[in-house]
């Protein structure tokens, strides 16, 4: 009895040390990964300051998208339902539903890229 209970010590102090071995690997690997955090951080920050100083010494107005979107919708009065059902009919609707991501041909002669269900760009043929 003595040696099943001394065989059950062995083997769980080689867990206990198999697992500390473990938890060493991966507090390196989050440190590293913290590491490459803040050096992308450090990265965003900087290439932000310089978007902030080129807005600030620039003359130049940004328009954007949504901005011109609105505009063509309202001043226009384009009918941006219309369009939609337009870029994306029921026939491409349900092969993006088949097919998932990728770029598909619409009966007006274009195509449309799809990524997760969201038609991100218009090609022409």
């Amino acid at each position: 009895m003595a040696n099943i209970a001394g065989s059950k010590i062995k083997n769980l102090q080689v867990l206990i040390t198999k697992l500390n071995s473990d938890i060493s690997y991966l507090n390196t690997q989050q440190d590293e990964i913290l590491s490459q955090i803040t050096l992308k951080q450090s990265q965003i920050n900087k290439y932000q300051k310089e978007i902030d100083l080129l807005q600030k010494n620039s003359d130049d107005i940004i328009i954007s998208e949504h901005a011109l979107l609105r505009y063509l919708q309202r001043v226009y009065k384009l009918d941006i339902t219309k369009i939609e059902h337009e870029i994306i009919d029921q026939k491409t609707k349900q092969k993006i539903k088949q097919c998932g991501n990728g770029k598909y041909k619409v009966e007006n002669d274009f195509y449309i890229k799809v990524q997760d269900n969201v038609v991100v760009t218009v090609l022409e043929k």
